[in-house]
């Protein structure tokens, strides 16, 4: 027997529906959360330049001035990338946005007088987001549906749905290990004071699995989105 759809159902299921994630450019998600290819240089690029220098100037000053030397790179790079955007007429706040945390890390370094604070900023902030993640699940409001409906601006209409809300509450568990996945190999390299495997891990963990995560997310929620009129029919 054929099931009645209302037209709002209707609506609600398009309204759900985005684009494939696979294709020539970056999937406007993607955009956002990174800023773009360019975001993506402008967040990697200081925190590499900091460490690189910070090592080979170690080999050759103190430790203090290897610090400082490496410091005045990354802001000097930071400001650099800031200026050459304001000449292109591009947007800045992607610029601002890693120069605050930028300050935030050398503020670490500084205090600290270690290379490897420079990372811990990132680490307690993925930290939270790991538990932020699995909080939402636990009290039935699933953050990568919160998530999902401000970036393709699909409205409540997710939560209307239980299949749905089962695989929004899934991707933010996903969402969690991604982030506890990176808090905790920065932790392991913290305590081994490893800055430069930090660095690294800090730029593979980084963007590349944010582009899988959220690859996996849209297509989960495609599959949803999609097969869920027949499933209606069936039942």
């Amino acid at each position: 027997m054929s099931q009645i759809t209302s037209p709002a159902a209707t609506a609600a299921d398009r309204s759900l529906e985005i684009p494939s994630f696979f294709g020539p450019n970056l999937h406007p998600a993607v955009a956002r959360l990174v800023g773009g290819r360019r975001g993506m240089v402008d967040g990697a690029l200081p925190p590499a330049l900091f460490v690189a220098t910070s090592a080979l100037a170690g080999t050759v000053v103190s430790r203090p001035t290897a610090i400082g030397t490496a410091v005045a790179v990354a802001a000097g790079t930071a400001v650099g990338l800031g200026i050459w955007r304001l000449l292109q007429r591009q947007p800045l706040k992607q610029v601002v946005r890693g120069f605050v945390g930028l300050t935030v890390a050398v503020v670490f370094v500084l205090l600290s007088g270690e290379a490897r604070a420079f990372f811990l900023p990132g680490l307690w902030v993925d930290a939270a987001y790991a538990a932020l993640f699995a909080a939402s699940v636990a009290v039935g409001r699933p953050l990568a549906g919160v998530v999902y409906a401000a970036l393709f601006q699909t409205g409540p209409a997710w939560r209307l749905d239980r299949r749905l809300r089962r695989v929004f509450a899934a991707a933010s568990l996903g969402w969690s290990a991604v982030y506890a996945v990176r808090a905790g190999t920065q932790w392991v390299l913290y305590r081994e004071d490893a800055p430069v495997l930090m660095a690294i891990a800090k730029v593979s963990l980084g963007w590349p699995l944010t582009v899988v995560a959220v690859a996996a997310t849209l297509a989960v929620v495609r599959r949803a989105v999609r097969t869920r009129p027949t499933d209606a029919a069936a039942s």
